[in-house]
């Protein structure tokens, strides 16, 4: 082994101290690393690996998912606080929406013909109030990742 390759494996495995890890999470990593036989550098090591994967997918997803919007000619409205829209201001654009990660969308006087031909989708949503006159199926199967869900019926 050349001094370069110890230098980098003894660089590879030096201590690190990480201030701020809670003492709850720590125990449990600790409680891990006794169960499975491995170190809890070890335990750690993998769950950095497996955060920073899984964000780099997350990245490449939420890309694929905003050009299959445009490729699609919907209309992406996004990371919002609140927003209230009402069906015909939907209709009147005569395209698609899709509403994702909203923290609370209210959309009112909906109906099926609305939900089916206009609404791409509601991701991501803590708390969607919806009102009108519709098929409560046909307003979820356009859902994913909604806290919260009130329906008024008109």
């Amino acid at each position: 082994m050349t001094k370069d390759e110890e230098y980098k494996n003894k660089e590879d495995e030096k201590t690190v101290t990480i201030k701020g890890v809670r003492a709850d999470l720590f125990k449990k990593i600790k409680d891990m690393a006794y169960q499975s036989g491995k170190t809890i550098g070890e335990i750690t090591n993998r769950a950095y690996e497996a955060l920073l994967n899984g964000a780099q997918g997350l990245g490449e997803i939420s890309k694929s998912f905003q050009k299959g919007i445009q490729e699609s000619g919907s209309i992406l409205i996004s990371s919002l606080d609140e927003l209230s829209v009402d069906s015909k201001e939907i209709l009147n654009e005569g395209k698609r929406v899709v509403f994702k990660n909203i923290k609370k969308l209210t959309l009112t006087s909906l109906d099926d013909v609305t939900i089916e031909k206009y609404i791409g989708g509601i991701y991501d949503v803590e708390e969607l109030n919806a009102s009108g006159n519709f098929s409560k199926i046909k307003l979820l199967a356009k859902c994913a990742n909604v806290k919260k869900l009130n329906i008024s019926q008109q």
